[in-house]
Parts: structure tokens; C-alpha cells; sequence
């Protein structure tokens, strides 16, 4: 089976997403530190490094434009 390519602007949703969950776990732990919250946090940051990860191999892996000549 050929691996499914995820565009770019997916991954990028995802990351604005994440970030969003990621910030709502932040202030409910403001307001109401607990166990749980913390666990929601963690998940919520693991899901962001990982979406970042995933953009960062994915420009990192892509080929660049061509170099421009130095004329």
C-alpha cells in the first residue's frame, strides 16, 4: 500500500487545532490545577510537538527550489 501524503495545509490545521486545545488545557489548569488537567495538558502538548514534528520533517524532506546561479 502507498502511504497516504497529507498536505501541508492539513498538517498546518492540525497545528493551529492543537495549539488551541493546548492553551483551553493551560487555562482550565489555571483555574483548577487537579491531576486531570495536568494529564490534559500533557496530551494536549504531546499532540502539538508531534504535528510540529511532523511539518518539520515534511520541509525539511521536501526538495527546495533551485539554487540560484551566482552570476
Amino acid at each position: 500500500m502507498t502511504p497516504t501524503v497529507v498536505p501541508v495545509s492539513e498538517i498546518d490545521r492540525g497545528i493551529v487545532e492543537a495549539h488551541r486545545d493546548l492553551g483551553a488545557a493551560r487555562s482550565a489548569f489555571a483555574q483548577s490545577p487537579s491531576g486531570a488537567a495536568i494529564t490534559a495538558c500533557q496530551a494536549a502538548e504531546a499532540r502539538l510537538n508531534e504535528l510540529l514534528d511532523v511539518r518539520f520533517d515534511r520541509m525539511t524532506a521536501s526538495p527546495g527550489p533551485p539554487a540560484a546561479s551566482a552570476a
